[in-house]
């Protein structure tokens, strides 16, 4: 039996390898033997549509052919000499094993001398990042898994945890099961699959959280359910928070939100007396142009009620398998490892003697995020883009744009499946996945689980990391990248994060699985900020308006854009094809039953896209559609909207237009 992390979300499960079928590791501290459906298609899967040896075309207009790795390594040292060090751009993934991330910044940041990098991440975790730097001084979930399984009181703000991380979510539903009192709360405009099992769902207008936990702060100060002590001794920034809190009163934000009064009311209590509560999120928060501010107001309300530690968390659910480990490696555009920032002199300098290269090899400004380098490409400022296990021409806002600026540019894509950004590619590098390969993920709880090779890569596949060290050792830095397995490149990435908060220079692979910063991060509430204390930040909200509002997410089976799940027939069905999901009362007044084609166009860049009807329980004026379908990309329609902290688009809020069946424009455009 061999042991490995599941690819999948970002819970972190352990799963083995055991002669060619999948099952829960009951040994593994993030999932006890737990598992969904989706690991289980793996073994089917991990063959299909693979990519099996290097390709090139130098005109996109012709055919791909096949070139040994010699050439492909002379192809890229010849692009990479013709370009400035500005006029590349890498992007990467938050699917990669943190030994490749770490081998990937390297080699960008420090060898390249550029900070022109950044990850899928953008699209769901720089939110979190964000406002958790923001609040505590730096990234990384205050609480464990272990908090869920004491705790009276969980709120899901803005995820379908049933859908997208079932483990952790059936892990409370079994103590609900064996008749233990717990409280389980959605914050949803779709009455979704977890808000089913909820006892509270507050169907909330999209956009509007940190109005909702504005208002919560404000029942919590005029009712006194502040705790003052805890705010004196840990908490800066108490007063301008509440400043901003007082300007929503119950009754304000009930018309803001679209609910009820009592709802918030009712939310507050429980945040004043739950034992213990945790509030989750997930993407329903983090991909909004509001994003960090949302964020912010719902960790004010943890700061304001001393609900850390024993009393709670605000607990970020991360999305991808590895996007923990991406940020602890730095792998956004302003990181370094070790939670270490190239804006900050002494981490440049660290990291330039930790990897001996000359002082200032390492750029003090951050490069630019994924979506501004779109900007850049389509300007020609940027012209050569290697793009590493995933799959943006599906995944990137406003799609249109996006595809222009991929023909314009050199691009290189590095995966193990063929995608649709390979259909804009020159040059395919052949790469293998989970199970072929070995090195570590860190889950959402900052538990590390050591991935094993069960299976060979299919083809000339070869590691990620071995792509980037052997080009890099061509261009004579065999010193620098002298690795021969993954398992030395852990052992020199573990001691860049000596003294960090996220130090496992002590870990080794026979350790693993294991957990860095122990239950509680900040057992002694003392925080990474420039005073040792937390801060609360005034959350502002600007409201936007629009008739119809469409929300994207993923379906219940299918990951990201189907590359690897949308291969099993068994995870297929049902999912087959994209739908818009409508309020039935919606529909009526416009003439639309369940299976009409309906066409939406996009208010901001009048992109129109055509989906199949689902009623069901949405709030009105509210519209959903999944994302990661290649044959009707819905990412067509969104647009340049960005969150001006984090840099992470939006992709909850998208004002269209519906026309019916008989192209009839359907009624007002605007919200009166």
């Amino acid at each position: 039996m061999k042991a490995f992390q599941c690819p999948y979300c970002g819970v972190g499960c352990g799963l083995l390898w055991d002669e060619g079928k999948i099952r829960g590791d009951k040994g593994h501290p993030a999932s006890r033997g737990e598992v969904c459906k989706k690991p289980l298609y793996y073994p089917e899967a991990m063959h299909k549509g693979r990519l099996l040896k290097p390709m090139f075309r130098e005109n996109k207009k012709e055919p791909f052919r096949e070139i040994s790795w010699e050439e492909a390594y002379s192809i890229l040292l010849k692009k990479l000499k013709e370009h400035s060090p500005e006029e590349l751009y890498f992007y990467l993934s938050g699917q990669l094993l943190t030994e490749d991330i770490y081998v990937m910044n390297k080699f960008i940041k420090g060898f390249l001398k550029t900070n022109n990098v950044d990850a899928n991440s953008r699209l769901c975790m720089a939110t979190a990042v964000s406002a958790y730097k923001l609040a505590f001084g730096s990234d990384g979930p205050p609480c464990s898994y272990e908090d869920l399984d004491d705790a009276e009181t969980f709120v899901f703000a803005g995820s379908n945890a049933l859908w997208t991380h079932p483990v952790l979510f059936k892990r409370i539903l079994k103590r609900k099961a064996k008749g233990e009192a717990i409280n389980i709360i959605v914050i949803d405009p779709v009455k979704t699959q977890t808000a089913q099992k909820a006892d509270k769902h507050y169907q909330i207008r999209a956009g509007t959280d940190a109005v909702l936990f504005n208002s919560v702060l404000y029942v919590l100060y005029e009712k006194g359910w502040i705790d003052e002590e805890f705010i004196k001794n840990h908490v800066d920034g108490f007063e301008e928070a509440i400043k901003e809190a007082l300007k929503y009163p119950p009754k304000r934000a009930s018309e803001i939100c679209k609910i009820e009064e009592k709802d918030i009311w009712e939310l507050a209590e429980y945040y004043a007396f739950s034992k213990k509560l945790i509030s989750l999120w997930c993407q329903g928060l983090n991909q909004s142009s509001q994003g960090v501010m949302k964020n912010i107001a719902l960790i004010n309300l943890h700061l304001a009620t001393g609900r850390l530690n024993n009393k709670g968390c605000p607990f970020s659910l991360t999305g991808q398998p590895n996007a923990m480990g991406g940020r602890e490696m730095g792998y956004l555009s302003n990181g370094l490892p070790g939670y270490r920032d190239v804006r900050k002199e002494e981490d440049r300098e660290f990291m330039e003697a930790f990897w001996g290269i000359p002082t200032g090899s390492i750029k003090p400004e951050p490069g630019p995020t994924i979506t501004e380098a779109i900007d850049l490409m389509l300007k020609g400022d940027i012209k050569f883009l290697w793009v590493v296990a995933t799959n943006p021409a599906i995944t990137l806002p406003n799609l249109g744009k996006v595809w222009k600026a991929l023909e314009k540019v050199f691009l290189v894509v590095q995966d193990a499946y063929w995608n649709h950004t390979c259909e804009f590619a020159n040059l395919l590098l052949p790469a293998s996945q989970m199970g072929e390969k070995e090195g570590v993920m860190t889950g959402s709880d900052r538990t590390i689980s050591l991935c094993t090779k069960f299976s060979e890569a299919p083809g000339q596949a070869k590691e990620d990391w071995r792509i980037f060290t052997e080009l890099a050792q061509r261009m004579g830095y065999e010193r620098h990248f002298p690795y021969r397995s993954s398992e030395e490149i852990f052992n020199e990435l573990r001691k860049a994060t000596k003294g960090r908060l996220c130090d496992i220079s002590s870990f080794s692979y026979k350790d693993l699985p294991k957990r860095w910063g122990g239950k509680h991060l900040y057992e002694d509430l003392r925080f990474k900020t420039d005073t040792g204390r937390a801060k609360m930040y005034p959350a502002v909200y600007k409201h936007h308006h629009a008739r119809f509002i469409l929300i994207t997410g993923r379906t219940k089976n299918q990951w990201h854009t189907m590359t690897r799940t949308g291969k099993s027939p068994e995870l297929l069905k049902g999912e087959e094809e994209p739908f818009l999901l409508m309020n039935p009362e919606d529909a009526q007044s416009m003439g639309i039953a369940e299976g009409d084609k309906v066409k939406l166009m996009s208010l901001e860049n009048k992109e129109l896209v055509e989906l199949k009807v689902r009623l069901g329980d949405i709030k009105r004026g509210h519209l959903f559609a999944p994302f990661g379908y290649g044959s009707v990309p819905v990412n067509l329609l969104l647009g340049e909207k960005i969150d001006p902290i984090s840099k992470e688009p939006e992709l909850k809020f998208t004002p269209v237009l519906v026309y019916a069946k008989d192209r009839r424009f359907m009624a007002h455009e605007l919200e009166r």
